[in-house]
């Protein structure tokens, strides 16, 4: 990246403000916005909005994308911004004597100016954007209701468009996939499933979630990019202890640790065109995905602080596997990782060091009709922030997703003040599970990428701003994916910075 490309990504993105996060439809609703109370009602007028820049040269590691500059030459360095706006209204009306009835509605304007993502080909070349709603649901809480003898709002019954995730967001996290005409790509600011049923079951210690999920999917929007139509039921069990009072009853991130199980059925899923690639529609039914209508997923995972001898120490893991038994829709596919996590709490700034590895299974053989790739179905950032399940600012946004992979990946982490500034180091290692579930690619070796970042809060009350430089390099397999092309194994640079609020 040349200088002067840095600096305009830096000096851009930096004077850039983000009203991030998604507001809960239960209890974020309490400490953000401007509350009115009209008797037993209370009305919650929340804002986000956002705009971040981005600077990326060498993209696809050289050969540049499909889009042309004015001399006709593929484009090998992108500039670009993004923004959204999200407006949004929570109620809450307790009736005392029957729990709390809530609601919560909000819409989202997004875009993409400049160059476009640097994606290939890019999604947002062509200035997108587009205002629609977000979050439309409503729910009942059960409160103090003496009868139930559970806890505080034990019983959390909901329904509608809106926000949901499982554990730290392995499968289950991002229900509206960004980019392309819906813009903002890597803002991302669209979470919310459609058309769902959700009873969370808040005791402790241990808690359960029922859910109907809808992804939300428009092909004609996306211009036949979007994720495939899904519609699934499953459940949720976790055993876990709170590290805050008994927050850990409704809070992922108030659990000191965990142990959970979930299993989920697609009832429904998109079977034709570039979005399956399903055996009845001549492919070979290995891709992201595939092969969704009737699938069975499953998965048990930890996390936390286990050892109270060790309090330093803590250990993330998850294992699922996917099956599917219809006829030319069978699926045998696998997904695992272990993480431990280190934090010095002697030492100045309490650096902590963690080390993942992580398996998402590609299909060694496409032509014996049975799909064994891993399907990511709806993973994203999550509680558990950068690096979590989009690995990788250059690989997880430009390269490649959570499907024919094993990665390593080493994360050092230092709090130079506490809780207001962050700064770390991420470094990977990508490699094809089977290389040859791609037609002419037999080495394994995929990428290696380095993400230098930190997170800052501001004086400014809600205001954080995070600036990221990100290089990879091509290795052997991907090169041979990426074609002939004698230039494709240029270092791909990448730098962003990204301010959020919260309001």
């Amino acid at each position: 990246m040349s200088k002067l490309s840095f600096r305009w990504a830096l000096v851009a993105a930096g004077a850039a403000i983000v009203f991030s996060g998604v507001p809960a439809l239960a209890d974020e609703e309490e400490e953000r916005g401007v509350k009115y109370e009209i008797g037993n009602l209370t009305l919650n007028f929340m804002l986000d909005a956002g705009l971040a820049g981005f600077s990326a040269s060498n993209t696809n590691f050289g050969i540049g994308t499909r889009s042309v500059d004015d001399d006709g030459e593929r484009k090998g360095t992108r500039q670009w911004f993004e923004y959204f706006v999200k407006p949004a209204l929570g109620l809450v009306y307790d009736t005392k004597v029957s729990g709390v009835l809530y609601g919560l509605v909000s819409a989202i304007g997004a875009g993409t100016r400049g160059d476009g993502d640097a994606a290939n080909p890019s999604g947002t070349a062509a200035h997108p954007d587009r205002l629609r709603l977000e979050e439309a649901a409503f729910g009942w809480k059960s409160g103090d209701l003496l009868f139930l003898d559970l806890g505080e709002n034990a019983i959390d019954v909901s329904v509608g468009n809106q926000t949901f995730s499982v554990g730290d967001g392995f499968m289950i996290f991002d229900g509206t996939a960004d980019g392309n005409r819906r813009g903002a790509i890597v803002v991302g600011p669209r979470l919310a499933f459609e058309k769902t049923a959700i009873v969370k079951i808040n005791t402790e210690p241990v808690r359960a979630d029922l859910f109907r999920l809808q992804a939300v999917v428009d092909q004609k929007l996306m211009s036949e990019t979007d994720g495939p139509h899904t519609e699934l039921y499953g459940a949720n069990i976790e055993w876990f202890e709170s590290s805050h009072k008994d927050h850990g009853r409704f809070e992922y991130e108030s659990r000191k640790w965990y142990v959970g199980l979930m299993a989920l059925h697609v009832t429904a899923a998109d079977s034709t065109g570039v979005r399956n690639f399903s055996f009845t529609d001549g492919g070979n039914g290995s891709a992201s995905g595939a092969n969704r209508d009737g699938l069975n997923v499953y998965s048990a995972r930890v996390g936390g602080k286990f050892l109270p001898m060790l309090p330093d120490f803590a250990f993330y893991g998850e294992y699922g596997i996917q099956r599917n038994g219809k006829s030319l829709r069978e699926v045998s596919a696998n997904a695992w990782y272990f993480e431990p996590q280190y934090t010095l709490s002697m030492l100045p700034w309490t650096p902590r060091i963690g080390y993942r590895y992580a398996h998402f299974s590609g299909d060694g053989d496409p032509t014996d009709q049975k799909d064994k790739s891993w399907d990511p179905l709806f993973p994203e950032t999550g509680p558990r922030g950068i690096g979590t399940w989009t690995h990788g600012e250059i690989y997880g946004r430009y390269v490649g997703g959570n499907s024919n992979v094993n990665l390593h990946q080493i994360h050092l982490r230092a709090t130079p003040i506490e809780e207001k500034l962050n700064v770390g180091v991420l470094l990977y290692r990508f490699n094809f599970d089977k290389p040859q579930q791609t037609a002419g690619v037999t080495e394994n070796g995929i990428m290696d990428e380095v993400n230098v970042y930190a997170e800052w809060e501001t004086p400014v009350k809600g205001l954080s701003i995070a600036p990221l430089v990100g290089a990879a390099r091509s290795r052997d397999g991907l090169r041979q994916s990426l074609g002939t092309d004698d230039r494709n194994d240029r270092t791909f640079w990448l730098g962003q910075v990204i301010a959020l609020y919260k309001f």
